[in-house]
């Protein structure tokens, strides 16, 4: 980060119409770089599409952000497939250096470009990142990692792009950072236990909040 609140954005990364799999399945995870400016609404970026409505995309998984330094935790896990590695492939939106599981709180609101978007949860992986990767263990290993990047909702609408700064605007909680949700999450699945008391944290999707 340029300083505590602020890095820059990577290039802005939206699908294309791509499949996966020995069935070839649709996906949107395959994401490449738009040149330009791109506008940003309540459900995503323009241009940007999810295949699967149901775990994919809405209101809070309006935009996808997977740090940079996770990369280096991949490519030392899986080092016969750094080639894979070496550039944002991970369904992505967005990418930076300086944003990390460890420095981003749920419910933490940024301004970048014209937008304002606030953190909504964690990404939860599933069989395509494997496939994508070609390796059937990455999903596994980047929840236990807890380095699944996050998702955002979008409060203010308007354009992005690449060298815009994300500025922290707002920590509306300082407890619960990305990294201690997958904690929560790790440690109620190792105990076996299905229903949960409901984590009460500011700005946590309603998805994350129940039947854990």
């Amino acid at each position: 980060m340029s300083d505590e609140n602020a890095c820059v954005l990577g290039p802005i990364r939206v699908a294309v119409k791509d499949t996966i799999g020995p069935s070839n399945t649709p996906t949107g995870i395959n994401k490449q770089p738009v040149a330009g400016r791109v506008f940003l609404g309540e459900f995503g970026l323009e241009g940007d599409f999810q295949v699967d409505s149901r775990v994919h995309g809405g209101l809070d998984k309006a935009v996808y952000h997977f740090p940079l330094e996770n990369y280096r935790v991949l490519k030392e896990a899986f080092p016969h497939l750094a080639e894979n590695l070496d550039k944002p492939c991970v369904g992505e939106n967005f990418s930076t250096f300086g944003m990390t599981e460890s420095n981003v709180f749920i419910g933490d609101i940024y301004t970048v470009g014209e937008t304002e978007i606030q953190v909504s949860q964690p990404r939860m992986p599933c069989w395509k990142l494997n496939q994508r990767i070609g390796n059937a263990h990455v999903l596994e290993l980047v929840i236990m990692q807890k380095i699944t990047g996050w998702y955002y909702r979008v409060l203010k609408e308007g354009f992005v792009g690449q060298g815009d700064e994300l500025k922290l605007k707002t920590r509306v909680q300082d407890e619960y950072n990305i990294e201690k949700i997958w904690e929560h999450w790790i440690t109620l699945r190792q105990q076996g236990v299905q229903v949960a008391k409901p984590l009460e944290i500011n700005g946590l999707s309603p998805q994350w909040r129940f039947d854990w």
